[in-house]
């Protein structure tokens, strides 16, 4: 919806009937709880930010793809899998649903019988051994379903560790750069991956 009202809904949010705000009006200024600063900030991104790079980052995601007649349309279930993975990845913050590692196992450093209390870990770990407990992740095609686990389980980066300097670049990137060589990464999934990162950051 770049060519619609896909920016201004993006940067501004949307009001109560699910509109884009307009740039610098009131009810954005209202919305922001009046922090002018807030205003200005998604004016600045919304100007200097490449648009075209985004809608490009979204096609080799699968999320975009162009029909017989060379309009860009959304890939129904990829969409539908942004969606769950969106709504699914933090739920592991809440406490009472941290997973034990079941008897004769271990996962990632955690022994048998031991509470998964990293929130990436503990989801990395239903979705490999419960994904029957998330039943909108099973209710997906089963190659939807692999690209979550890809992102989730085997890419084992964090972008946000990136951006804020919080790990030396072997912590980051020596399983990813494992999994890449050794042909386990798809280059769709890996964009899918960034997309649902930058999604993300725009809902922190």
């Amino acid at each position: 919806r770049s060519d619609l009202d896909g920016k201004e809904s993006f940067c501004f949010g949307l009001d109560d009937k699910w509109g884009p705000f307009e740039r610098d009006s009131a009810a954005l200024l209202e919305s922001c709880r009046g922090d002018s600063e807030d205003v200005s900030k998604r004016g600045a991104f919304f100007d200097a930010i490449d648009w075209k790079s985004i809608q490009q980052l979204l096609l080799d995601a699968g999320l975009l793809k162009f029909d017989v007649a060379g309009h860009r349309v959304h890939d129904q279930e990829r969409t539908l899998a942004m969606l769950v993975m969106m709504v699914t990845h933090d739920i592991m913050k809440l406490t009472p649903l941290l997973p034990k590692v079941g008897r004769g196992k271990s996962f990632n450093g955690y022994k048998a019988g031991e509470v998964i209390g990293d929130h990436d870990m503990a989801l990395s770990y239903v979705l490999t051994y419960h994904s029957e407990l998330l039943p909108s992740f099973t209710g997906l095609p089963k190659a939807q379903q692999e690209s979550i686990r890809f992102c989730h389980c085997k890419m084992d980066y964090n972008m946000g560790w990136l951006v804020q300097a919080e790990a030396p670049p072997g912590a980051l990137f020596t399983n990813f750069k494992k999994v890449a060589i050794s042909g386990q990464a798809k280059e769709t999934d890996i964009a899918f991956y960034f997309v649902h990162w930058f999604v993300d950051l725009a809902g922190a």
